[in-house]
């Protein structure tokens, strides 16, 4: 399973100074917001709650203490009140290296002397965030009006915020299994009332980096709340690490279900696409019934260019080339303006071009008349590529990166033949001063 994390740049903010508190006058607020909500006339006012809130919140930012992120070490110590560290060491976690400096609650670390993190290491209260986190959740439901429903709101943004820095944190110490429960727990607070926006990023986060650590229960139930929540993640990615998760577990039926659910709503998604033929195959199942899901979903769109690209894709993997090349032409009839078509058609060329060649290496010395023959496809159906290429190029100059792909190739092979023809020299010299100028 592959993914690029995407984490927030809590990191890179710097942090509110804390006020250096007495820890055992933490705990003593805390205890009397608790008392209030025990208090019948208190426990049914929202206020009560969002106080309780405050308080646990509060409770950690003193765990944490006030260095100030992204300042000098000499700096930090001037607002640390007089404190110094307990220990100073030089330590290497997740192929980082850090100075940190430990204090009673907090470790500080710093890269090339600036604070990078601090990770609390002796909360005055116990799960100060995640009880915030629930006594916000009390509040919503007791504010009947929704008079205090931006107030609830910030302070869960802030303490989703608060997790996601840690996770970050627990991330560059190679931290995994703990970076996905921060991850989690981030995610969670971002949908703990209705109106805030779930944070899809930091639960998806969480299940790659439980999938990681092998933690596959904690993994399928990140991704599962990432559906629950409306995050399939860019090309329903959630969906494969679903199927990917249910592989491990010896799931085949439940690993082609998460890939049929994904796939009809990504039709166009090559990674499930992929891996529904391979489940499909796996399961001894004819990989063909992907097919019938395609026709149903070009039956809801009949308009749509890319179904029908789709299509030509799933064929080409089973090797139909003719079936394939249809497809991508039905495409382009589809939609005279889509270019994907013709880029289908030309890869499918190519590709096959490459494995003539390949095939034509492998060959034993001696073999002389199979070579020939294989070089002979080779240099005949790399040609045939260059039309649908050139097709592509034309119709993509709105679409620079494209443009610049399908450039490529055709320089390639222009290149293969330019001693051979004037023409071919004619075409490598356009693509190649194409890319020179397109960079």
């Amino acid at each position: 399973m592959k993914k690029t994390l995407i984490l927030l740049a809590a990191a890179c903010l710097m942090q509110l100074p804390m006020t250096a508190q007495n820890l055992d006058k933490i705990r003593t607020s805390v205890e009397k917001a608790m008392a209030n909500t025990e208090n019948p006339k208190k426990a049914s006012n929202p206020d009560t709650w969002t106080k309780l809130a405050k308080e646990y919140v509060k409770s950690y930012e003193a765990s944490i203490g006030s260095g100030i992120l992204n300042t000098p070490r000499e700096q930090v110590n001037l607002v640390m009140d007089g404190k110094k560290p307990l220990a100073t060491e030089n330590v290497t976690a997740g192929g980082n290296s850090f100075l940190k400096d430990s204090y009673a609650t907090a470790d500080y670390y710093y890269r090339d002397n600036i604070l990078m993190m601090i990770v609390p290491t002796a909360l005055a209260v116990e799960n100060p965030l995640e009880k915030a986190v629930e006594a916000y959740q009390k509040a919503f439901s007791l504010d009947e009006k929704g008079k205090k429903t931006k107030e609830i709101t910030d302070g869960l943004n802030l303490i989703a915020g608060k997790f996601n820095e840690q996770a970050f944190y627990q991330y560059q110490l190679g931290n995994l299994a703990q970076a996905a429960a921060y991850f989690e727990k981030s995610g969670d607070a971002s949908a703990a009332v209705p109106g805030l926006t779930f944070d899809g990023s930091s639960m998806s986060n969480a299940g790659l980096l439980a999938f990681q650590a092998d933690d596959m229960e904690a993994s399928q139930r990140c991704f599962e709340k990432c559906l629950a929540n409306g995050f399939p993640d860019e090309d329903g990615k959630v969906y494969l690490y679903l199927s990917e998760i249910a592989s491990k577990k010896g799931g085949s039926e439940a690993q082609i279900k998460y890939l049929q659910d994904g796939f009809q709503l990504f039709p166009s998604s090559q990674p499930l696409i992929l891996g529904l033929i391979n489940a499909y195959r796996n399961a001894n199942k004819d990989p063909k019934e992907i097919f019938v899901l395609l026709e149903k979903a070009k039956a809801n769109d009949p308009s749509n260019a890319a179904l029908y690209s789709t299509e030509g894709d799933i064929h080409k993997e089973l090797k139909e080339d003719e079936q394939a090349i249809a497809c991508y032409r039905k495409a382009t009839e589809v939609d005279a303006s889509f270019p994907y078509g013709w880029v289908g058609e030309g890869l499918l060329l190519y590709d096959r071009a490459i494995e003539y060649a390949t095939q034509a290496s492998e060959l034993p010395m001696n073999a002389y008349k199979e070579y020939d023959a294989l070089v002979k496809k080779y240099e005949e159906t790399i040609k045939s590529a260059i039309d649908p290429f050139e097709k592509a190029f034309e119709m993509s100059s709105n679409n620079p990166k494209l443009q610049s792909g399908v450039a490529e190739y055709l320089k390639n092979i222009y290149y293969r033949f330019a001693s051979d023809d004037e023409k071919y020299m004619t075409g490598y010299k356009k693509y190649n001063e194409f890319l020179k100028n397109a960079q």
